[in-house]
């Protein structure tokens, strides 16, 4: 069982420093989108995306490691979470205070990286907007109809006759 509690320390030490490199990344990358760098943004997305990579295979590993820790703690083939593995560790202190430290980083990491990745997630929803309303604009800019031609005299081809009575200031 030792063993077991030492390789999942092991597993949650390295997934939370994971999670801890994945913020300065996202960080820059929110910046990356405000200034609308798209190659720096290609280059944080790939970073990004081999420290999620290495963290799901550290993840696969934690839940046969939180499995086995079920089997020899009698709990059956069910996954335990953390708080039920510190407190099934009621003899074992110190083990018990590494794990809770442990827990506290992992969630104060995470919970960093979501506010991240919400203020992330909604700047690229508004500069998909603002490009679907550039788009927009340009595409019915290219439909209009012929009201803004001209002839070479510069006088709009297109003008209504003026009706009788109408006022014209320019007379």
């Amino acid at each position: 069982m030792a063993s077991l509690i030492e390789e999942l320390v092991d597993v949650l030490g390295r997934e939370e420093k994971i999670y801890a490199d994945l913020i300065p990344i996202q960080e820059e990358k929110l910046r990356a989108v405000i200034a609308n760098d798209l190659d720096a943004m290609r280059r944080l997305s790939d970073d990004e995306q081999n420290l999620v990579d290495e963290a799901g295979n550290l993840e696969t590993k934690r839940i046969r490691i939180v499995k086995d820790i079920s089997t020899v703690l009698g709990k059956g083939s069910g996954i335990m979470d953390l708080e039920q593995i510190v407190a099934a560790l009621k003899n074992q202190p110190e083990e018990q205070k590494i794990l809770r430290e442990l827990h506290d980083r992992l969630r104060r990491t995470v919970s960093r990286l979501q506010e991240l990745n919400v203020q992330n997630k909604d700047l690229l929803s508004q500069a998909m907007e603002m490009v679907e309303f550039n788009m927009n604009v340009i595409r019915s800019t290219r439909m209009s109809s012929g009201s803004s031609n001209y002839s070479s005299s510069a006088a709009q081809v297109d003008l209504p006759d003026m009706e009788a009575g109408t006022f014209d200031a320019k007379q």
